[in-house]
């Protein structure tokens, strides 16, 4: 089943940021702890990090891209 990854806050209350250097691609393994991706925003740079095990199936963002607080990231089906 997957699950989506979702930016669930940033630093010093930002609404948005911009989404920087992606750390995987799609179907590589994931572990709890592993870091996704970088989002920079006026406030400070966010390194936003896998809650679950599993594999990479889908990436919803592109580097570069201005993302909002609860914008769908990347899809992981999850490990059992």
């Amino acid at each position: 089943m997957l699950q989506k990854v979702i930016l669930e806050s940033l630093l010093k209350n930002a609404k948005q940021g911009k989404v920087g250097k992606i750390s995987v691609k799609v179907d590589d393994p994931i572990k709890i702890g592993d870091k996704i991706l970088q989002v920079e925003s006026v406030k400070g740079n966010t390194i936003v990090k896998s809650k679950m095990n599993g594999m990479v199936k889908n990436i919803l963002v592109s580097e570069g891209s201005l993302i909002k607080i609860g914008q769908e990231l990347i899809e992981i089906e999850k490990a059992e």
